[in-house]
């Protein structure tokens, strides 16, 4: 038989029971809130008093040079000095392939897919698009790279490019005309120089590379830079100016 005594012990216990779960899930919903405040700021395009962040994707053969990360690291620091020497009401940040962390990397398909799922992720949250349509591998740019001009001009996002030659093949050279390039760097026709030696016709458009790429450039700047330092500050002109930006 149970006492009078042990059941005002129990009815105590599940007392305390009550308040220290009460106790427990207010925390917990404090924490959730504290939380979702973390991740509200963190998703915030300002820094600083009324200072927006616009992000830049960092696209080009650069992923194949010898030192890779070096050169995207390159890239972000070059931005930081413009962004300091010219005092932008916002700031830019690059977005640069290897930022990303590819789980269980192997030379093979599945790895192959991660980085593309990884790459598009970033375009997605990049504004603009800095791409280096130096010629590689061949006469014309980078398919990696024109695949992703493409993609960020299909977002409606604005494109601008540069060519940049000195990293890949020790000098400075100038995009010029994509059939002068061709007529370099492919076979072509020995008695009719708007073919290949394939008897293919050969695109001139007075153009530094294919119609379609030259095309999506006029989201941007509309030109080929010579450097990737002149498109940066293209993109930030760009910015400048639209409207939110104008009157500062």
């Amino acid at each position: 038989m149970i006492s009078t005594h042990q059941t005002h012990l129990r009815a105590i216990n599940k007392y305390s029971f009550r308040v220290i779960l009460m106790v427990a899930l207010a925390g917990l919903l404090s924490a959730c809130q504290a939380t979702g405040r973390v991740l509200a700021d963190s998703n915030d395009t300002t820094t600083g008093p009324n200072k927006s962040i616009y992000y830049v994707y960092l696209a080009g053969p650069e992923v194949f040079l010898p030192k890779p990360i070096a050169a995207g690291i390159e890239k972000k620091v070059t931005i930081a000095k413009l962004s300091k020497q010219n005092d932008w009401p916002f700031e830019l940040i690059g977005l640069y392939p290897m930022d990303n962390d590819i789980p269980d990397f192997a030379p093979n398909f599945a790895t192959g897919i991660k980085i593309y799922e990884a790459n598009i992720a970033l375009m997605d949250k990049a504004d603009f698009v800095a791409a280096n349509m130096v010629r590689f591998r061949g006469p014309s740019m980078d398919v990696g790279t024109a695949f992703e001009m493409g993609y960020m001009r299909g977002l409606n996002k604005p494109v601008f490019a540069y060519y940049e030659s000195e990293p890949f093949y020790g000098s400075k050279e100038a995009p010029g005309l994509y059939t002068d390039r061709i007529a370099k760097f492919y076979p072509m026709s020995v008695n009719d120089p708007t073919k290949d030696q394939f008897g293919q016709s050969i695109e001139d458009f007075k153009m530094a590379d294919n119609l379609m790429m030259i095309g999506a450039l006029s989201s941007g700047n509309s030109e080929i830079s010579t450097s990737f330092e002149e498109a940066i500050l293209q993109i930030a002109e760009f910015i400048k100016s639209q409207p939110k930006h104008s009157a500062q």
